[in-house]
């Protein structure tokens, strides 16, 4: 059974597509953005996080971990040493400030589909429906196509919110099945682009290319603005060219 890892579904979200929508926060991306605003979604794997203004450093978190995998830091807090946490929740539920939580949960699609639904109503309502963000939601194609045709039964459109950094096949999975693809375009030098991100940018444009040509649905190209990063004329100028 096809499964994904989400960390994270919000809703009524009003600025990830048309309408009213709820959006699918996706675990796992290849890039590594120098400004990325959700660096827990950069891992593909389950990660025990701690906030630290939540946190009232009491250091029972460290005392009951069956694994010994927290640790103090100085500034830093509790930290979970992610290779010898088993996940177990222990630390987690017996947080009284809510200060640890778990980012990676695994949902069938059937069971993503239950919880979408409770939703159905504003989609409906406002024309929205249900966006596909990360992380990098492309390499989970299998598994949102199997979500996108399901809520297309129901008449519910989908987005997918991608950086185009995946294997053409990924896109070429869901491309005939979703409404609307943003996507995002973060550097037109690729030497520069491979500086901010860790990757140059010819996979990005060639992935880019082809969409331009084999889309159907609603394409839209976003240049997230990055004072001191790609900000000069020239980067935005190459963008736009």
């Amino acid at each position: 059974m096809e499964k994904a890892r989400i960390f994270n579904i919000e809703r009524y979200a009003i600025e990830d597509g048309p309408g009213i929508r709820t959006v699918v926060f996706l675990k796992g991306c290849k890039l590594r953005c120098k400004w990325c605003a959700n660096p827990e979604s950069q891992s593909f794997e389950k990660e025990v996080l701690v906030k630290a203004n939540a946190c009232i450093g009491c250091g029972k978190c460290e005392l009951i971990c069956p694994n010994k995998a927290i640790k103090h830091t100085p500034l830093m807090g509790y930290i979970t040493q992610q290779d010898l946490c088993s996940h177990c929740s222990i630390c987690i539920d017996n947080c009284f400030e809510d200060a640890r939580t778990l980012m990676g949960t695994d949902y069938t699609v059937d069971e993503l589909i239950k919880e979408l639904l409770k939703d159905e109503q504003y989609f409906e309502m406002s024309g929205g429906g249900v966006t596909f963000s990360g992380g990098e939601p492309l390499f989970y194609s299998v598994f949102i196509k199997e979500c996108a045709l399901k809520l297309k039964d129901r008449n519910i459109t989908t987005l997918i919110e991608t950086c185009g950094h995946v294997p053409l096949d990924n896109i070429k999975i869901v491309h005939e099945v979703v409404d609307y693809i943003y996507y995002d375009f973060k550097e037109i030098d690729p030497e520069k682009h491979k500086e901010f991100t860790g990757f140059d940018n010819k996979l990005i444009l060639e992935n880019l290319n082809w969409l331009d040509k084999n889309y159907k649905g609603k394409l839209s190209v976003r240049y997230p603005y990055i004072p001191g990063h790609n900000d000069s004329k020239e980067d935005v100028e190459g963008f736009l060219e």
